[in-house]
């Protein structure tokens, strides 16, 4: 039974690399959470562990992530890796400041780029589809 849950039940979250924090220590134990590498089109988790002394797990509580969070955490995950610098995360993309703004706001985080910036960013995905 131990192989049939391992493979069907905790592939995604068994096979794959995470960015650990410790949140908190008590008696022996650690808190931690954890964050996937936000690779597309394949499983990815978020959840927090409870660990002894020795590293066993004593407590494992684990979110699947949809396609839709994958890509937010992506898009959140590449632009800290820059330092919120837009013009540097598009470049790391490969694509125009425009084209990230616009798939910013699309995600849902408009609101963490100024007004003027985003407004600007739409005149330009306009002109430029125009041309």
């Amino acid at each position: 039974m131990g192989g049939l849950h391992d493979k069907v039940m905790a592939g995604g979250l068994l096979g794959a690399d995470y960015t650990y924090q410790r949140v908190y220590e008590m008696g022996g134990y650690r808190l931690s959470r954890f964050l996937p590498t936000f690779e597309r089109q394949r499983e990815n988790h978020i959840g927090e562990l409870i660990t002894d002394g020795a590293g066993r797990v004593a407590y494992l509580k684990t979110f699947r992530l949809s396609e839709n969070q994958v890509r937010r955490g992506h898009l959140l995950t590449r632009l800290a890796a820059t330092g919120w610098n837009v013009a540097a995360t598009a470049a790391a993309l490969g694509v125009t400041e425009p084209e990230l703004g616009l798939r910013i706001e699309a995600a849902g985080f408009g609101h963490l780029l100024r007004q003027d910036v985003l407004d600007h960013y739409r005149a330009r995905a306009r002109s430029d589809r125009r041309s």
